[in-house]
Protein backbone atom coordinates (compact mmCIF):
# COMPACT_ATOMS: atom_id res chain seq x y z
CA UNK A 1 0.00 0.00 0.00
CA UNK A 2 2.88 2.48 0.57
CA UNK A 3 4.12 1.89 -3.04
CA UNK A 4 1.01 2.15 -4.59
CA UNK A 5 1.02 5.61 -2.50
CA UNK A 6 3.51 6.95 -3.84
CA UNK A 7 2.79 5.56 -7.26
CA UNK A 8 -0.48 7.62 -6.93
CA UNK A 9 1.73 10.80 -6.05
CA UNK A 10 3.64 10.17 -9.44
CA UNK A 11 0.22 9.50 -11.55
CA UNK A 12 -0.92 13.11 -10.13
CA UNK A 13 2.62 14.44 -11.38
CA UNK A 14 1.98 13.10 -15.17
CA UNK A 15 -1.41 13.56 -15.07
CA UNK A 16 -1.02 17.60 -14.90
CA UNK A 17 0.83 17.71 -18.37
CA UNK A 18 -2.09 16.40 -20.37
CA UNK A 19 -4.68 18.03 -17.84
CA UNK A 20 -3.47 21.51 -18.68
CA UNK A 21 -2.50 21.00 -22.48
CA UNK A 22 -6.35 20.25 -22.65
CA UNK A 23 -7.37 22.97 -20.34
CA UNK A 24 -5.27 25.51 -22.75
CA UNK A 25 -6.62 24.43 -25.31
CA UNK A 26 -10.64 24.33 -24.10
CA UNK A 27 -10.20 27.56 -22.83
CA UNK A 28 -8.57 29.14 -26.24
CA UNK A 29 -12.18 27.59 -27.91
CA UNK A 30 -14.25 28.99 -25.06
CA UNK A 31 -12.71 32.40 -25.92
CA UNK A 32 -13.43 32.51 -29.16
CA UNK A 33 -17.06 30.85 -28.72
CA UNK A 34 -17.78 33.85 -26.40
CA UNK A 35 -16.56 36.42 -28.63
CA UNK A 36 -18.20 34.72 -31.74
CA UNK A 37 -14.83 34.74 -33.24
CA UNK A 38 -14.04 32.08 -36.43
CA UNK A 39 -11.14 29.64 -35.67
CA UNK A 40 -8.90 29.19 -38.58
CA UNK A 41 -9.46 25.58 -39.34
CA UNK A 42 -5.67 24.71 -39.02
CA UNK A 43 -5.24 25.75 -35.94
CA UNK A 44 -8.88 23.94 -34.81
CA UNK A 45 -7.39 20.64 -36.24
CA UNK A 46 -3.85 21.20 -34.77
CA UNK A 47 -5.79 21.87 -31.24
CA UNK A 48 -8.36 18.59 -31.39
CA UNK A 49 -5.32 16.49 -32.61
CA UNK A 50 -3.68 17.73 -29.69
CA UNK A 51 -6.55 17.12 -27.30
CA UNK A 52 -6.91 13.86 -28.47
CA UNK A 53 -3.64 12.59 -28.19
CA UNK A 54 -3.31 14.05 -24.45
CA UNK A 55 -6.52 12.17 -23.18
CA UNK A 56 -4.97 9.00 -24.87
CA UNK A 57 -2.18 9.56 -22.52
CA UNK A 58 -4.04 10.15 -19.47
CA UNK A 59 -6.25 7.22 -20.20
CA UNK A 60 -2.40 4.92 -20.27
CA UNK A 61 -1.30 6.65 -17.18
CA UNK A 62 -4.83 5.60 -15.28
CA UNK A 63 -5.27 2.56 -16.96
CA UNK A 64 -1.13 1.57 -15.52
CA UNK A 65 -1.91 2.64 -12.32
CA UNK A 66 -5.57 0.17 -12.12
CA UNK A 67 -3.22 -2.60 -13.44
CA UNK A 68 -0.57 -1.69 -10.89
CA UNK A 69 -2.85 -2.12 -8.35
CA UNK A 70 -4.37 -5.07 -9.16
CA UNK A 71 -3.08 -8.51 -6.66
CA UNK A 72 -1.38 -10.90 -8.94
CA UNK A 73 -0.66 -14.34 -7.66
CA UNK A 74 2.93 -15.73 -8.01
CA UNK A 75 2.97 -16.53 -11.69
CA UNK A 76 5.74 -17.20 -13.93
CA UNK A 77 5.77 -15.72 -17.91
CA UNK A 78 8.06 -14.73 -20.18
CA UNK A 79 8.35 -10.82 -19.43
CA UNK A 80 11.07 -8.20 -20.97
CA UNK A 81 12.92 -6.12 -18.10
CA UNK A 82 12.98 -3.29 -20.42
CA UNK A 83 9.11 -3.04 -20.69
CA UNK A 84 9.02 -3.17 -16.52
CA UNK A 85 11.56 -0.57 -16.46
CA UNK A 86 9.68 2.14 -19.01
CA UNK A 87 6.31 0.72 -17.26
CA UNK A 88 7.90 2.82 -14.20
CA UNK A 89 8.52 6.02 -16.45
CA UNK A 90 4.87 6.43 -16.88
CA UNK A 91 3.77 7.28 -14.00
CA UNK A 92 7.47 8.41 -12.23
CA UNK A 93 9.15 10.36 -14.71
CA UNK A 94 7.25 14.25 -14.94
CA UNK A 95 7.88 13.23 -10.77
CA UNK A 96 12.09 12.91 -11.02
CA UNK A 97 12.09 15.65 -13.89
CA UNK A 98 10.29 17.88 -11.10
CA UNK A 99 12.74 16.91 -8.43
CA UNK A 100 15.42 17.99 -11.00
CA UNK A 101 17.32 14.46 -11.70
CA UNK A 102 18.32 13.88 -14.36
CA UNK A 103 17.83 10.24 -15.46
CA UNK A 104 19.91 8.40 -17.88
CA UNK A 105 18.81 5.03 -19.61
CA UNK A 106 21.15 2.38 -21.20
CA UNK A 107 18.77 -0.57 -22.32
CA UNK A 108 19.90 -3.70 -24.21
CA UNK A 109 17.36 -3.81 -26.97
CA UNK A 110 18.07 -7.37 -27.70
CA UNK A 111 18.24 -8.65 -23.68
CA UNK A 112 16.13 -12.19 -23.49
CA UNK A 113 13.28 -12.49 -21.25
CA UNK A 114 12.62 -13.91 -17.72
CA UNK A 115 10.27 -15.37 -16.25
CA UNK A 116 8.01 -13.65 -13.81
CA UNK A 117 5.25 -11.43 -14.00
CA UNK A 118 5.84 -7.86 -15.04
CA UNK A 119 3.12 -5.87 -12.53
CA UNK A 120 5.10 -7.21 -9.45
CA UNK A 121 8.89 -6.41 -11.38
CA UNK A 122 7.70 -3.24 -11.84
CA UNK A 123 7.22 -3.28 -8.04
CA UNK A 124 11.03 -3.56 -7.58
CA UNK A 125 11.82 -0.69 -10.03
CA UNK A 126 9.30 1.32 -8.58
CA UNK A 127 10.82 1.10 -5.11
CA UNK A 128 14.70 1.42 -6.39
CA UNK A 129 13.54 4.47 -8.29
CA UNK A 130 12.04 6.09 -5.73
CA UNK A 131 14.70 5.03 -2.95
CA UNK A 132 17.35 6.54 -5.27
CA UNK A 133 15.03 9.74 -5.64
CA UNK A 134 15.15 9.97 -1.83
CA UNK A 135 18.47 9.80 -1.52
CA UNK A 136 19.44 12.50 -4.08
CA UNK A 137 16.93 14.74 -2.07
CA UNK A 138 18.73 13.73 0.89
CA UNK A 139 22.03 14.65 0.14
CA UNK A 140 20.47 18.28 -1.75
CA UNK A 141 18.85 18.90 1.91
CA UNK A 142 21.87 18.13 3.41
CA UNK A 143 24.12 19.65 1.53
CA UNK A 144 21.92 22.91 1.50
CA UNK A 145 22.57 23.45 -2.07
CA UNK A 146 22.01 22.26 -5.62
CA UNK A 147 23.84 19.81 -7.66
CA UNK A 148 23.44 17.71 -10.41
CA UNK A 149 21.75 14.87 -9.48
CA UNK A 150 21.85 11.94 -11.58
CA UNK A 151 20.06 8.55 -11.73
CA UNK A 152 21.50 5.72 -13.85
CA UNK A 153 19.90 2.90 -15.22
CA UNK A 154 21.07 0.22 -17.80
CA UNK A 155 20.49 -3.76 -18.62
CA UNK A 156 22.81 -5.79 -19.97
CA UNK A 157 22.75 -9.83 -20.51
CA UNK A 158 25.98 -11.36 -19.05
CA UNK A 159 26.19 -15.22 -20.04
CA UNK A 160 22.48 -16.29 -18.89
CA UNK A 161 21.76 -13.91 -16.66
CA UNK A 162 19.65 -10.51 -17.45
CA UNK A 163 21.63 -7.74 -14.94
CA UNK A 164 19.74 -4.33 -14.16
CA UNK A 165 21.72 -1.60 -12.38
CA UNK A 166 20.25 1.27 -11.00
CA UNK A 167 22.88 3.62 -9.34
CA UNK A 168 22.34 7.34 -8.11
CA UNK A 169 24.93 10.04 -7.16
CA UNK A 170 23.15 10.51 -4.08
CA UNK A 171 23.42 9.90 -0.12
CA UNK A 172 24.87 6.90 0.00
CA UNK A 173 24.55 4.60 2.85
CA UNK A 174 27.16 3.57 5.88
CA UNK A 175 27.84 -0.19 6.02
CA UNK A 176 25.81 -0.70 9.06
CA UNK A 177 22.76 0.44 6.71
CA UNK A 178 23.71 -1.65 4.30
CA UNK A 179 23.92 -4.75 5.96
CA UNK A 180 19.82 -3.88 6.93
CA UNK A 181 18.11 -2.26 3.94
CA UNK A 182 16.50 -5.95 2.94
CA UNK A 183 14.72 -6.26 6.96
CA UNK A 184 11.42 -5.71 6.89
CA UNK A 185 10.69 -2.67 8.53
CA UNK A 186 13.97 -0.89 8.70
CA UNK A 187 14.59 2.40 7.68
CA UNK A 188 16.43 5.50 8.11
CA UNK A 189 13.48 7.66 6.79
CA UNK A 190 11.72 9.56 9.77
CA UNK A 191 8.32 8.63 10.96
CA UNK A 192 5.69 8.49 8.31
CA UNK A 193 7.85 9.15 5.33
CA UNK A 194 8.59 5.55 5.22
CA UNK A 195 7.47 2.10 6.32
CA UNK A 196 10.87 0.24 5.87
CA UNK A 197 9.05 -2.63 3.49
CA UNK A 198 9.85 -1.11 0.08
CA UNK A 199 13.05 -3.05 -0.41
CA UNK A 200 12.11 -6.00 2.11
CA UNK A 201 9.18 -6.43 -0.48
CA UNK A 202 11.41 -6.06 -3.59
CA UNK A 203 13.65 -8.46 -1.92
CA UNK A 204 11.13 -11.14 -1.99
CA UNK A 205 9.42 -10.35 -5.66
CA UNK A 206 13.00 -10.90 -6.95
CA UNK A 207 14.12 -13.85 -5.00
CA UNK A 208 10.53 -15.45 -5.83
CA UNK A 209 11.64 -15.41 -9.73
CA UNK A 210 15.13 -16.86 -8.92
CA UNK A 211 16.87 -13.70 -8.90
CA UNK A 212 19.27 -12.12 -6.67
CA UNK A 213 19.92 -8.52 -5.92
CA UNK A 214 22.77 -6.64 -4.55
CA UNK A 215 23.56 -2.97 -3.47
CA UNK A 216 27.29 -0.99 -3.17
CA UNK A 217 27.47 1.94 -1.51
CA UNK A 218 29.60 4.94 -0.35
CA UNK A 219 28.46 7.57 2.01
CA UNK A 220 28.29 10.68 0.45
CA UNK A 221 28.99 9.39 -2.67
CA UNK A 222 25.71 7.55 -4.04
CA UNK A 223 24.45 4.06 -4.41
CA UNK A 224 24.62 1.46 -6.65
CA UNK A 225 21.83 -1.49 -6.92
CA UNK A 226 22.03 -4.69 -9.41
CA UNK A 227 19.33 -7.45 -10.24
CA UNK A 228 19.97 -10.36 -11.85
CA UNK A 229 17.47 -12.92 -13.00
CA UNK A 230 18.42 -16.33 -15.12
CA UNK A 231 17.55 -15.53 -18.39
CA UNK A 232 14.41 -17.55 -19.95
CA UNK A 233 14.70 -21.49 -20.09
CA UNK A 234 13.00 -21.45 -23.39
CA UNK A 235 14.79 -19.07 -24.93
CA UNK A 236 17.96 -20.37 -23.91
CA UNK A 237 17.17 -23.41 -25.61
CA UNK A 238 16.24 -21.80 -28.35
CA UNK A 239 19.55 -20.58 -28.81
CA UNK A 240 21.21 -23.48 -28.35
CA UNK A 241 19.24 -25.25 -30.77
CA UNK A 242 20.12 -22.69 -33.61
CA UNK A 243 24.05 -23.19 -32.76
CA UNK A 244 23.67 -26.82 -32.96
CA UNK A 245 21.89 -26.39 -36.65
Amino acid sequence: MATLGELSAGVAHELNQPLSVIKTSASFLKKKIDRQEAVNAEILQALSEEMDEQVDRASLIINHLRQFGRKTDIRKVNVQLNDCIRGTFTVLGRQLEVHGILVELELDETLPPIRGDRNRLEQVFLNLIMNARDALDDKEELEGQEFNKSLKISSKRKGDEVVVEISDNGLGMSEVVKEKIFEPFFTTKPVGKGTGLGLSISFGIVRDYDGTIEVESEEGRGTTFTVRFPASGEEIQEQMEVIGG
